[in-house]
C-alpha cells in the first residue's frame, strides 16, 4: 500500500512539472488562445513599392446608364419606383395624366371615325358606279379617301403608341394617361419625380436615372504636386468604409486632361467590376496607387508582413510567429518601411513562408509576454 502511494505522489509531481514547463514556454493560457482564435499570413519577399493615397468616391458606370425623360406635359398621378430599387425592363416607373396624351386620343378618335366615314362612302360610291349612276372618277377619288384616311390613323396610332397613351375613364370621363416605363433592368440611381408634381414637356431634369450596377466607377481626386505620378494603366486597391478587410483591385482607366475648377484637383476613374453590388454611388472610397519601383530587381525585395502583424511595444516592433500546432514565439523585429497594407521588416530570423499571426496578434502578444 505504501509503494503505491508513493508511485501517486511520484506521477502528480511529475504532472505539475509538467505543467511549469508549458508555462515556461510562454503558451496561450486562455480558454480563447487556441490556433483556432486567430488568422495567420506569412512572410514574403516583395519589392517596397512606393504607394499614393487618394481620396474619391464610388459613382454609376456613366457609359452603361440611361435617364429617363418625361415626353409630355402634365401632372403626376403616381411615381411607383422609388431611389434604390431594382426594376425589369418594361417595368412602370409613373403615371402623369396629360393633356398632350389627351390631343393625342382625339385626334386618332377623329381619324378612326374620318376612315369610318371615307369607307361608308367608298362602300356607297363603288354600287352607284356598279349601276352606272356613279362615275369612275367618283370611285376613284372615294377610294383615294379611303387610303388618306388609313395613312392618317396610321399616324395618330403610331404617335399615340410612341407615348403610351391609355385611355382610362375616371368619374365618367376621359382620363388618358402617359405611363413613364424602364426602358432598360436595372438600379434606380437618381430621381426626380414625386407624386403630384406637375411636369413640363421641355423639363432639364431626368424623371429617373437607371444603371445596372454590375460595373461601376471611382473617381478619385489627385492634387497638383501628385500629378506627375499618376498615369493610366496602374494598379490600385481600393477600400470603403462599409467594408474595412475588403480590397477591391483595379487599375486607372481614365486620367482627365483638366482640373477641377472648384476642388483644384485632377480627376482619375477606375472601372471596377460589381457583380455582387457590394458597391453603391456616393460611397467614399481610399485609394492606393502603386507607384513603379524604379530601382527594380530581386535584390531590392524585403521581407514582407501585413500592417495587423506587427505589434509595438516599448519603442520595438514584435511579430507573433506560429512554429508549430498551438506554439508560438514572439520575435522582435525591425520594421524598414511601412505602407498601407504591409510592413517591409529585417530581423526576428524570419525566412519566406513562416507563419506569423495577423487577427489577434496583440491579444496573443499580451498572453505570451505576461
Amino acid at each position: 500500500m505504501k509503494t503505491f502511494i508513493q508511485v501517486m505522489a511520484l506521477g502528480l509531481l511529475a504532472v505539475a512539472c509538467g505543467h511549469k514547463n508549458n508555462t515556461e514556454d510562454k503558451l496561450p493560457t486562455s480558454s480563447a488562445d487556441s490556433s483556432s482564435s486567430y488568422l495567420t499570413d506569412t512572410v514574403r519577399r516583395m519589392n517596397p513599392e512606393d504607394e499614393l493615397t487618394l481620396n474619391g468616391t464610388v459613382t454609376f458606370d456613366q457609359d452603361n446608364v440611361v435617364r429617363v425623360f418625361p415626353l409630355v406635359s402634365g401632372n403626376v398621378e403616381k411615381a411607383t419606383a422609388s431611389l434604390g430599387a431594382y426594376v425589369q425592363k418594361g417595368q412602370d416607373l409613373a403615371l402623369i395624366r396629360s393633356g398632350d396624351i389627351s390631343t393625342y386620343v382625339n385626334n386618332y378618335q377623329a381619324d378612326k371615325s374620318d376612315l369610318e366615314v371615307a369607307q361608308q362612302q367608298l362602300k356607297n360610291v363603288s354600287a352607284q358606279y356598279k349601276s352606272g349612276f356613279a362615275s369612275e372618277t367618283d370611285f376613284l377619288t372615294a377610294k383615294n379617301n379611303v387610303k388618306k384616311a388609313e395613312d392618317e390613323l396610321s399616324k395618330s396610332a403610331n404617335i399615340l403608341r410612341v407615348y403610351g397613351g391609355a385611355s382610362g375613364t375616371a368619374n365618367g370621363a376621359s382620363q388618358p394617361y402617359f405611363t413613364v416605363k424602364a426602358p432598360i433592368a436595372g438600379y434606380i440611381v437618381e430621381k426626380n419625380v414625386n407624386t403630384g408634381q406637375d411636369l413640363r414637356a421641355d423639363n432639364q431634369n431626368p424623371l429617373y436615372t437607371i444603371s445596372s450596377l454590375q460595373q461601376i466607377w471611382v473617381m478619385a481626386n489627385v492634387y497638383e504636386q501628385d500629378i506627375p505620378e499618376i498615369k493610366q494603366g496602374q494598379p490600385v486597391d481600393i477600400q470603403v468604409l462599409a467594408y474595412p478587410d475588403k480590397v477591391f483591385k483595379g487599375v486607372i482607366s481614365n486620367v482627365s486632361s483638366v482640373l477641377d475648377e472648384q476642388a483644384r484637383v485632377l480627376k482619375v476613374r477606375i472601372v471596377l467590376p460589381n457583380k455582387d453590388g457590394l458597391l453603391k454611388p456616393d460611397m467614399f472610397a481610399t485609394i492606393h496607387v502603386h507607384l513603379p519601383n524604379t530601382s527594380g530587381g530581386k535584390s531590392d525585395q524585403s521581407l514582407a508582413v501585413p500592417q495587423k502583424a506587427v505589434v509595438f511595444d516599448r519603442d520595438h516592433y514584435y511579430v507573433i510567429v506560429q512554429t508549430g500546432k498551438d506554439k508560438y514565439e514572439v520575435r522582435e523585429v525591425t520594421v524598414l518601411k511601412n505602407t498601407t497594407r504591409y510592413a517591409f521588416i529585417e530581423g526576428g530570423n524570419l525566412k519566406p513562408g513562416d507563419i506569423v499571426v495577423t487577427e489577434g496578434s496583440l491579444l496573443l502578444y499580451n498572453d505570451l509576454t505576461d
